[in-house]
């Protein structure tokens, strides 16, 4: 009886074996377990069997971003072993205790299970268990501006450690109009005796309506140097051809801003206000100060400062009766400075006087919001004056009167003569007049026949150009394809290079004009070259080429960076040729 009961028992267990296995053939590995709101930790799914396929479940607390699969090969003793690494970052939303749960990693007809790690997400001010080499911050230069004043968000990631693939994800800035101020500036800064590099993003907002505005965290993806490893037990070989370097994927992130949008006060003084915030001035001018009568001259109006200077419109004009004017198209020298929008905006107005006198522009007027005074303000040009004199050598008005014979003055009939013969005989010469035999089959057939015969030649010849260009077009598209399926896989070593090879392929069918299979280096000089390349371009599709042979056959590898260079050169190709 006992033997059977462990016969069954060991039924069981092989059963249960083949449906789950908790924790047997795969590893849940993380980078820390404890870390602060703002930091993130890597979290490393290994699977000792091909053709892993993680199914990564939800985790409280944690936003989680993939990162890509990996796959490695080790033989130890003649045993050939196989890792598949997934790998992910993790981003805490609140602080507290949390628990990664058992991952379900698929193999086959199995299904196996991780163990679950605990993970303790402290405050932002809680101290960190040890010294993190780097930080970000976010703020802006003003938390409680008035609508349509300039505001600058700024961005820093504070480091003394080696980084590299740095990508800034900024937040969606809505609620405001935004515009990127320069392409940034990078400087080192001593703090507390350690170098640290700091490298700063400014945004240009501008509030489009009052109220409290909540702008997102910025996060940075980004992977921190923390060392190399050595290849050799021996320090020779390392100083000669180098370690690799360590590098540990981050994902920081910035905290939260509020920004408390105020409303502009209402405006009660004189003239009407022009939108503008910010500080202003106003300046004009009169072409001349003497001029005909019928004669323009040009008033010159230019607003210049610093603020919202874009929406400014031609202020209003008051003219006196008797005067025509003309609006011509404004001239912007306006430019993105440290502070934002700055420069000015010049307004030209032709006006042209009808009568002699003198001509009295009442003042042109500018009011403004000027967020450092919390006020409205006034500029005023003054009173503008020119003179009009007579225009003496106006244009003489030639008048007409009817006389008894109903002609006007200086119109008289002519008299109608005969110049010549007016009206030539039919035939002058009776030899003209000559007898044609009538056109024969033949002669008929062949001047009937050519245009038709060159017709149907242009239409097969427009056909065939028509089809090749058809190929053409295609054989394109599908290298455009092919070049992008190749850029989306540049994570993952082993589907990269038969996408790389698949689009050197299609970009060199394109370039030749018809499908290209079997590629040598030289094949790919001379399509490159027949299709109006560079040398340059051409030798580094070559390149290309040893890297994907290198890689199918001799093992060979390359980082992310390597690989997304060889896409951009085959994207360079296509570009300069026009393929």
């Amino acid at each position: 009886m006992k033997r059977m009961l462990s016969i069954l028992v060991m039924v069981l267990l092989c059963g249960l074996g083949a449906s789950a296995v908790y924790a047997e053939g795969a590893r849940a590995v993380v980078d820390t377990n404890r870390l602060r709101l703002g930091e993130s930790l890597t979290l490393r799914v290994i699977a000792d069997f091909k053709q892993a396929r993680v199914e990564m479940p939800e985790v409280e607390g944690f936003r989680i971003s993939s990162r890509g699969t990996n796959s490695r090969m080790q033989m130890i003793n003649g045993q050939t072993t196989r890792e598949v690494e997934s790998l992910y970052l993790l981003m805490p939303v609140r602080a507290g205790a949390f628990t990664i749960p058992a991952i379900p990693v698929t193999g086959g007809k199995s299904v196996v299970y991780t163990q679950p790690v605990a993970i303790q997400v402290d405050e932002r001010s809680a101290p960190s268990s040890t010294d993190q080499p780097w930080n970000v911050t976010a703020d802006v230069s003003n938390s409680t501006p008035y609508v349509g004043e300039q505001v600058v968000w700024t961005f820093r990631f504070q480091t003394a450690a080696r980084f590299q693939n740095a990508r800034l994800g900024k937040p969606a800035f809505d609620g405001f109009s935004s515009e990127e101020l320069g392409e940034g500036r990078a400087f080192e800064q001593v703090i507390n005796g350690r170098r640290y590099a700091i490298h700063e993003v400014n945004q240009l907002l501008i509030p489009q309506k009052p109220g409290t505005i909540a702008i997102q965290p910025a996060s940075l993806s980004v992977g921190i140097v923390t060392g190399r490893s050595r290849r050799s037990a021996d320090p020779f070989f390392d100083d000669v051809f180098g370690g690799r370097n360590v590098v540990e994927q981050k994902l920081l992130t910035t905290e939260d801003l509020t920004v408390n949008v105020r409303p502009l006060p209402p405006y009660a003084g004189a003239g009407s206000f022009s939108g503008l915030v910010g500080q202003y001035s106003l300046s004009a001018s009169l072409e001349k100060e003497t001029v005909k009568a019928g004669d323009p001259v040009t008033l010159t109006l230019t607003i210049e400062g610093t603020g919202n200077i874009r929406d400014a419109v031609a202020p209003v004009i008051s003219l006196p009766e008797g005067l025509k004017h003309y609006g011509d198209t404004p001239v912007e020298q306006i430019a993105l400075g440290p502070n934002g929008w700055q420069g000015k905006k010049t307004f030209k107005t032709a006006i042209v006087p009808l009568e002699a006198g003198t001509v009295e522009i009442s003042p042109v007027i500018l009011v403004w919001f000027d967020p450092a005074s919390k006020s409205y303000r006034t500029a005023s040009s003054g009173p503008l004056r020119f003179v009009v004199t007579e225009n003496a050598a106006a244009e003489q008005v030639d008048v007409f009167q009817g006389g008894d014979s109903g002609v006007p003055l200086g119109m008289a009939k002519k008299e109608v003569r005969l110049k010549g013969q007016d009206i030539l005989p039919l035939k002058v010469n009776p030899d003209a007049v000559r007898h044609a035999p009538p056109m024969g089959t033949t002669r008929l057939l062949a001047w009937l026949g050519g245009p038709m015969g060159l017709f149907l030649l242009a239409v097969l010849g427009l056909k065939r150009f028509t089809r090749d260009l058809s190929a053409r077009e295609k054989l394109s598209k599908r290298a455009a394809e092919e070049v992008r399926a190749a850029e989306k896989a540049t994570s993952d070593r082993e589907l990269f290079y038969a996408k790389l090879h698949g689009a050197l392929s299609a970009v060199m069918g394109a370039l030749a004009g018809r499908p290209v299979e079997g590629m040598t280096g030289e094949d790919i000089r001379r399509i490159v070259t027949a299709a109006g390349g560079s040398v340059d371009a051409a030798e580094q599709c070559v390149a290309i080429l040893d890297s994907v042979e290198a890689a199918r056959y001799g093992g060979g590898t390359e980082g992310e960076g390597g690989r997304k260079e060889k896409v951009q050169a085959l994207v360079r190709l296509m570009k300069e040729v026009k393929a």
